[in-house]
């Protein structure tokens, strides 16, 4: 293991099993190559993906804690007039948010559309603008 490899959350194996995989070897192949079963090497590659699912969400909220503006989009919300939420609350801390209005919407179907149902949110959604414009929506 790589020096850089050893202060994360990934335990070695779940690393040279992932750098396997990334290689285009199968569970098969793998467990074949390390003398574990497919089933072993299926659960070793899943919790690493779990691991890493965790680690970007972690980031995220961070990026978000740290961001000047925080919106809470309540369920119910149309869809179309969140762009416009969002823009208020930049021109308030005179931040240029990155994106139009339709890009707006199309991050928000993309990233939270199990929140969305035909225009109107069915669930909260968190909304944080960094002080580049940068938006993340979960």
């Amino acid at each position: 293991m790589r020096e850089h490899e050893k202060d994360m959350l990934l335990t070695e194996k779940q690393v040279e099993v992932l750098k396997l995989k990334k290689k285009g070897l199968s569970q098969a192949d793998i467990a074949r190559k390390l003398k574990t079963t497919r089933g072993n090497i299926c659960i070793i590659e899943n919790t690493a993906l779990k691991n890493i699912e965790k680690a970007k969400n972690t980031l995220k909220f961070y990026r978000a804690l740290e961001a000047p503006i925080w919106i809470t989009v309540p369920a119910g919300t149309d869809l179309y007039k969140i762009p416009e939420i969002i823009f208020t609350e930049a021109d308030k801390k005179r931040i240029k948010i990155a994106i139009d209005s339709a890009m707006v919407i199309v991050k928000l179907k993309t990233e939270v559309q199990d929140k969305i149902h035909g225009r109107l949110t069915v669930d909260e959604i968190e909304i944080s603008v960094d002080e580049h414009g940068n938006m993340s929506i979960s």
